[in-house]
């Protein structure tokens, strides 16, 4: 316990100080931007030094790698980012993550990095169907969870999450979230990210996607194995059909364009049509 609360007394007083020494006064545009860079490169050289002084992270308390993280997101975010099948958002057909916020987490842009009201919303929807038809983890909650932790059910997982969400939407923007989101979710049949899934199950580059294929993608993080429509077409038609009414009901397609997704043919790359 001693042991613990030293390093942890350590690694904060080491970020605390090293942050302090390095940030400087802001300096106007177009220099700013070059002393920020600056100043990053400093920090992690900074940060890199005082680290080579202590035991090797993977032999720090779980806590503690968890407390290092939250100030160091970067270093899992950045590969992320440079992945091959990293795919912009703005690369992407804007119906996807537009069904993903409808039918995940509808007031995504609204909240914070933790909705309570969308907690005991979910309760009361989960209650009135007799089935679990909504989670109430935030989208900053289900990257942070897929990405940083695990999926083991316990109270001090649930507040690693809670902080590292934070954390997250602290040094990220929403749309930097979502778009981390869409590139590392599993969505069943080997597919990770959005890049895999589009060509795995249609063929196809995320931008040509129609809109009633985007509602097949958004239905799969619920449950992307159970949900794979290459081996269960009839539950991933009903889950979709729920997205697009999500999408309906929430502003983001009319009711034309909701009937014509739902009447379209959907063709996997299987020849299985939806």
């Amino acid at each position: 316990m001693i042991k613990t609360l030293v390093m942890a007394l350590l690694i904060f007083a080491g970020m605390v100080g090293y942050d302090a020494l390095t940030d400087k006064p802001q300096p106007v545009a177009p220099a700013q931007q070059q002393e920020e860079k600056v100043n990053k490169h400093e920090k992690a050289a900074a940060m890199a030094l005082f680290v080579s002084l202590l035991p090797p992270k993977e032999e720090w308390p779980s806590p503690m790698q968890k407390f290092y993280l939250a100030f160091n997101m970067d270093e899992v975010i950045d590969p992320i980012r440079q992945s091959p099948d990293w795919t912009a958002l703005d690369a992407m057909n804007q119906n996807i993550p537009q069904a993903l916020i409808a039918i995940e987490d509808h007031a995504f842009y609204e909240h914070g990095a933790i909705a309570v009201d969308g907690i005991l919303r979910a309760l009361l929807v989960n209650i009135s169907a007799g089935e679990v038809v909504q989670g109430g983890s935030t989208l900053t909650q289900q990257f942070v969870k897929n990405v940083f932790l695990t999926h083991e059910q316990s109270m001090e997982r649930k507040i690693e999450e809670a902080i590292l969400s934070l954390m997250l939407e602290d040094n990220y923007t929403k749309d930097e979230i979502l778009e981390l989101y869409l590139n590392t979710t599993y969505f069943g049949a080997g597919a990770n990210g959005i890049k895999q899934a589009a060509a795995k199950y249609f063929g196809k580059a995320p931008s040509a996607m129609t809109l009633a294929e985007a509602a097949v993608i958004a239905a799969l993080p619920y449950a992307p194995s159970a949900l794979n429509p290459l081996e269960n077409p009839q539950g991933c038609k009903e889950r979709q059909l729920l997205v697009l009414t999500s999408m309906h009901k929430y502003g983001l397609i009319n009711q034309a364009q909701l009937a014509e997704a739902k009447a379209e043919k959907i063709y996997l790359t299987n020849g299985t049509a939806l």
